[in-house]
């Protein structure tokens, strides 16, 4: 893992900041963008081996955003609350390799990027 990139769309600066931390302990980097612009813009510059989603503030972007990471050769993963099922579904179907309900990456994130870094 050591030095692999990750890029984020993960608007709640509270979480970003649990992200932060648990991508430098595995010795990464990781970049944020706070819009969906932002993200298509800095993707090409940041050269992400992972893609983080926050499904629940992406809208009707997501499948771009999927398509996208993808022709990055980025590995992408997404997360949302566990009552919305069809965000974590429509997830999957977009292209993501994972989806988790909040509570579950929030609580293991460190060991999730492991895996998929």
């Amino acid at each position: 893992m050591a030095g692999q990139a990750v890029f984020a769309f993960v608007p709640d600066s509270m979480f970003s900041v649990q992200l932060r931390e648990a991508v430098a302990k595995l010795d990464g980097t990781i970049a944020f963008a706070s819009n969906v612009q932002e993200f298509k813009t800095r993707i090409g510059q940041v050269l992400p081996a992972l893609v983080i989603l926050d499904l629940a503030s992406i809208g009707s972007d997501l499948e771009e955003m999927v398509q996208v990471s993808k022709q990055s050769g980025s590995k992408v993963i997404g997360f949302a609350p566990h009552a919305q099922k069809e965000s974590l579904a429509r997830a999957l179907r977009a292209g993501c390799d994972a989806a988790y309900a909040n509570a579950k990456f929030k609580m293991e994130t460190e060991t999730i990027l492991q895996e998929w870094l």
